[in-house]
């Protein structure tokens, strides 16, 4: 077994009682949460050990978990919980829609967008009653102000305060409809697993209600992943009235925004210079969507992210 440090007590002890068995980090860079693949034979499992033992959360997890199980969305499943900190999981693999993305040939890529697109039916289709948590607007402006702390103070632009950026950003908030689905939240190319034909969902703890469109432009306009013309196959029907267009641009250019303030936190506060590769394609995205909108109320955004292309 590799030597690895601040191993929970129970995590060793499962492991120590499967002969041969060896234990190694899975890298995760954003989550607090730890996790290990346990290999021995040929079975292998995953093992998501929280930072700190936590009820609400363990519950948590499974109470999601069996929200995505009864809806027919495929999740790991889950082997046995140790305790309040660690949860042994089924292996799917490391196969990131990203990774697979790639190598994958066109009718392999029309083939993964089309189950993606499934899975977003499936997700929408979860009665809203089930999410006890709300992506509501008093949060959507946390992310935006996390933006503000996190993006603009590294990357300023002279002809644009960060009280002109903010009133923009808030204006923005209070344009997009209220939450009305169940969401994932997070989810992208990386929080999805290809796993021989079936796409598995990891990362889906903090599912809440959300827009409308989140997690369609989420995947749609990926920071990690630019699918270029395959877009449209997620798109598709989702533009045909003015109206519902506007949405979707407007939920995008949110999402975007909010993902730069994250690349640039793991990139300068956490030390992760691997998520600013990323900043340059999300401010394509935004401007992409700048122009869709081509709104008057947010010229301060065209002026800023225009300032930062050049």
């Amino acid at each position: 077994m590799s030597k690895l440090n601040n191993l929970p007590g129970s995590l060793l002890k499962f492991v120590a009682r499967r002969p041969g068995a060896e234990l190694g980090r899975i890298r995760s860079e954003a989550s607090r949460r730890r996790f290990y693949r346990i290999n021995w034979g040929k079975k292998s499992l995953v093992a998501m050990v929280y930072p700190e033992p936590s009820r609400t959360e363990v519950q948590r997890f499974q109470t999601v978990r069996k929200i995505y199980h009864d809806h027919g969305l495929r999740v790991p499943g889950i082997e046995e919980i140790l305790n309040d900190q660690v949860v042994i999981q089924e292996d799917a693999g490391d196969l990131s829609l990203q990774r697979a993305w790639r190598t994958s040939g066109k009718s392999e890529r029309c083939r993964l967008l089309t189950a993606c697109r499934d899975i977003l039916d499936k997700l929408a289709a979860v009665p809203p009653a089930l999410a006890t948590v709300r992506l509501d607007r008093a949060r959507l402006k946390w992310e935006m102000d996390f933006f503000i702390k996190n993006f603009v103070s590294h990357y300023p632009v002279r002809a644009c305060r960060e009280m002109e950026l903010g009133a923009n950003l808030t204006t923005l908030v209070e344009t997009i409809e209220p939450e009305c689905v169940f969401a994932h939240r997070d989810f992208h190319s990386r929080n999805l697993l290809v796993l021989g034909k079936e796409i598995v969902m990891v990362d889906f703890q903090d599912s809440l209600l959300a827009p409308r469109h989140y997690d369609l432009v989420s995947l749609a306009f990926d920071s990690y992943l630019d699918l270029g013309r395959f877009r449209e196959l997620l798109l598709s029907g989702h533009e045909s009235a003015t109206n519902e267009l506007r949405q979707l641009r407007l939920t995008a250019l949110q999402r975007n925004i909010k993902a730069l303030g994250t690349f640039a936190y793991q990139t300068y506060e956490c030390r992760h210079p691997a998520y600013a590769r990323y900043i340059p394609r999300t401010i394509r995205h935004i401007q992409g969507h700048l122009q869709e909108l081509a709104s008057a109320e947010f010229e301060v955004f065209t002026r800023y992210f225009s300032a930062l292309s050049k």
